[in-house]
């Protein structure tokens, strides 16, 4: 017995559907945190030379060797840093193995980040990385929909949008108290002096 073509689709959807809804809220809730965390660390390291330095190669590259640049630096970076973290662990340098690994985790991917950033309408020239850019944002479309449904997830955003409101104003109320004790002292200091 053979199953319909309709029927098959829909047997498929209904087994893939689990997953790629997991993987989609997955990849939403890295793009609503570590993605913009990320983006920021990348405009810092943008000041330094090196990586100011390989912005503007990139940014006069053409579209396909934009592409080769962004993937092609971490085949040999990759098995370096290996031996690097494998060196520290065999050593026994647990801690600094451990910070070597994260550190180099977030320089790699924010720097990732701001390249991406810069190079990604010459990217999207490309016919083969646009479909698949389009294949992501459409599941992170996906997650981020997915994501608004979920109660627990609203309830969350919310908590987290009231206490970053009041960890902003006591800040400002802080440096507020500071300025004003500072230019009172600076005063003292101008009349006794």
């Amino acid at each position: 017995m053979r199953l319909q073509p309709h029927l098959a689709r829909r047997l498929l959807r209904r087994i893939l559907a689990p997953p790629v809804i997991a993987l989609a809220v997955v990849w939403a809730l890295l793009d609503v945190t570590l993605w913009r965390w990320l983006s920021a660390v990348g405009k810092v390291l943008a000041r330094i030379p090196i990586f100011a330095a390989l912005e503007r190669l990139v940014a006069r590259l053409s579209p396909g060797w934009v592409v080769a640049v962004f993937m092609i630096p971490f085949v040999p970076l990759v098995p370096l840093l290996k031996l690097v973290e494998l060196w520290l662990l065999a050593n026994r340098h647990y801690v600094s193995a451990v910070a070597f690994i994260l550190l180099s985790k977030v320089i790699g991917v924010a720097f990732s980040t701001r390249v991406f950033a810069i190079a990604k309408p010459k990217m999207m020239q490309v016919r083969w990385f646009a479909r698949i850019y389009g294949a992501v944002i459409w599941l992170l479309e996906l997650g981020h929909s997915t994501l608004q449904r979920i109660p627990a997830w609203n309830a969350t955003r919310n908590w987290a949008s009231r206490a970053k409101l009041r960890l902003t104003a006591t800040g400002k109320s802080a440096m507020h108290r500071l300025w004003g004790s500072a230019a009172r002292w600076i005063r003292k200091r101008r009349i006794k002096g």
